[in-house]
């Protein structure tokens, strides 16, 4: 979770609610976000919700990571409003639920790879394979589809 936090405080949503020049933060605005965001999380895969790592990869370091790169996205995408609602991360991550396999199936991934889902590791490569994969997914289904 540190690490999720710590990329999007630098480089992700929760940055533009920084003061850059004395590191202070709009944590009302941060805190709404993260709610937000997790509580439409909850929602969408509830079923990986809350489990523990070893029953969930969605709760697993490279699930936080990987989700928490989505919620940069999603928050991107909507930059002009100031925090999107709940309803709105929950639409945009709707799409994502039949490609991801938190708790059982297999992974597939774009290069080919398949992974059993509990194969997914927390280490850089792996995050990385995850991460992209959802991410390359919300592209697909979500961001190209709304411009179609």
């Amino acid at each position: 979770m540190l690490r999720m936090l710590e990329h999007s405080l630098s480089d992700g949503a929760l940055y533009r609610f920084r003061n850059p020049r004395t590191a202070d933060g709009d944590t009302v605005k941060m805190l709404q976000l993260l709610k937000a965001f997790w509580r439409s999380v909850s929602m969408v895969f509830e079923d990986a919700w809350g489990l523990p790592p070893r029953r969930s990869r969605l709760m697993h370091g490279a699930g936080i990571i990987g989700v928490g790169l989505l919620m940069d996205a999603i928050a991107e995408r909507y930059a002009e409003v100031d925090v999107p609602t709940i309803e709105v991360f929950r639409q945009e991550l709707a799409p994502l639920r039949d490609v991801c396999h938190w708790t059982e199936g297999v992974w597939y991934f774009a290069d080919g790879r398949e992974r059993k889902w509990n194969e997914v590791q927390n280490i850089p490569k792996d995050i990385q394979m995850l991460a992209m994969h959802l991410l390359t997914e919300y592209r697909e289904r979500v961001v190209r589809g709304s411009i179609a």
